[in-house]
């Protein structure tokens, strides 16, 4: 019986909701559930490292979405300073705006080629043409690591079914063990009851039967005891397990988690769907791009019109002119102005809304390295290099 209360005491101990053994291998947790607390500033500081990744990653894409969210603004501002441009000054840039887009059109139906990318897109494209060939590797990157976290999840998965399955093979085979030994105790008692009771009335030949009777029952205790401790160790080895993969498969979760919410803002920002498509648009943009410069270097008069206009919207202090002299109909345009402006502020809300969220997350970020701070007061040094 002092074998089954010193496995349920490490049983215990090992299954105690202690964080740090997620990150501890088995036999570093059993060490550490025995007394052993070297392996304790280890562990930790793979906790303090991956506190430290998770602020970094928080903290890069925040500041991409400030940067974004600046962009809007200033683009938003462009349009509040043109709307209060003097009318002389403004009917100037319209015009010249007119004539940029009139020239436009002639290359277009030159051209006479149907656009596979939309509006929205080639904005896009045009805001983020210097990041986007980065950022398509970028995101080619995360859609492939996205593919292996969900292979990993799947078989952190199957490696918790096998677990439990085992776990479950021990539990029955310890239950059979039990029922079946109270069954063998009480026909060895009967029988020894009934071998003394005829040896006691004279039948002395009954010996031999009575010690064979027994050896076996002594045979069948030492199976017993032996069968119920492999079993206890099993189902202790089987809790360990069992728990180190709940808790990588918390922490996959998480990478998935972020990942996924990482590549869909992405595909947001870019509007499109996936890698593939964004490269196709990309590709696209690029064609049109190079096309659109070849019929402009061949067209001076468009050119200088660009340019003029340029000009006058660096002249009056717009802070983007680029971004109004590739779409001039804007500028023209009222019923394109109210949907660039209704476009702009509805990505500004967007990155606001994502930027609280953020904060949000870093808050809760910080609680918990505090908490683990106070957790583990012994090891604080490692988590006040989580910010650094």
């Amino acid at each position: 019986m002092g074998l089954f209360r010193r496995s349920k005491k490490k049983k215990e101990a090992l299954t105690d909701q202690d964080p740090v053994l997620r990150w501890m291998t088995v036999d570093e947790a059993l060490a550490y559930s025995s007394g052993d607390t070297s392996v304790l500033e280890k562990a930790v500081g793979k906790i303090a490292y991956e506190y430290k990744i998770m602020a970094r990653e928080l903290s890069e894409k925040q500041e991409e979405i400030k940067q974004d969210y600046t962009l809007d603004t200033e683009l938003l501002g462009d349009v509040k300073r043109f709307e209060m441009l003097p009318e002389k000054t403004r009917a100037s840039i319209v015009d010249s705006a007119r004539l940029i887009m009139n020239l436009g059109d002639e290359r277009t139906r030159f051209q006479n080629k149907e656009r596979k990318i939309s509006g929205e897109q080639k904005r896009s494209m045009a805001q983020y043409d210097a990041l986007l060939p980065e950022k398509l590797e970028e995101i080619r990157q995360k859609e492939e690591y996205l593919m292996l976290v969900e292979e990993d999840m799947r078989k952190l998965e199957g490696e918790k079914g096998i677990i439990a399955y085992e776990r479950e093979r021990a539990v029955e085979k310890r239950r059979f063990l039990g029922k079946f030994s109270a069954f063998v105790a009480a026909a060895a008692l009967l029988i020894f009851i009934l071998l003394l009771v005829l040896m006691k009335n004279g039948n002395d030949k009954l010996m031999p039967a009575f010690f064979v009777t027994g050896v076996a029952v002594i045979g069948f205790a030492l199976y017993y005891f032996l069968t119920m401790r492999e079993c206890a160790m099993v189902i202790h080895k089987c809790d360990i397990s069992n728990n180190r993969a709940l808790q990588l498969l918390n922490k996959v979760k998480i990478k998935y988690v972020n990942t996924s919410g990482t590549l869909q803002y992405m595909y947001e920002k870019y509007h499109v769907k996936g890698y593939s498509e964004l490269k196709n648009t990309w590709e696209e943009y690029v064609h049109e791009k190079e096309s659109e410069k070849m019929y402009a270097s061949n067209t001076r008069l468009l050119a200088g019109y660009e340019q003029t206009l340029l000009d006058e919207l660096h002249h009056a202090g717009f802070v983007h002119p680029q971004s109004l002299v590739s779409e001039p109909e804007i500028l023209f345009n009222r019923a394109e102005m109210q949907r660039y402006k209704q476009s702009l502020e509805e990505s500004r809300e967007r990155l606001r809304a994502m930027l609280d969220d953020g904060m949000k997350q870093a808050l809760e970020l910080k609680k918990e390295v505090e908490d683990a701070k106070n957790r583990y007061p012994g090891c604080s040094k490692l988590f006040d290099s989580v910010y650094e």
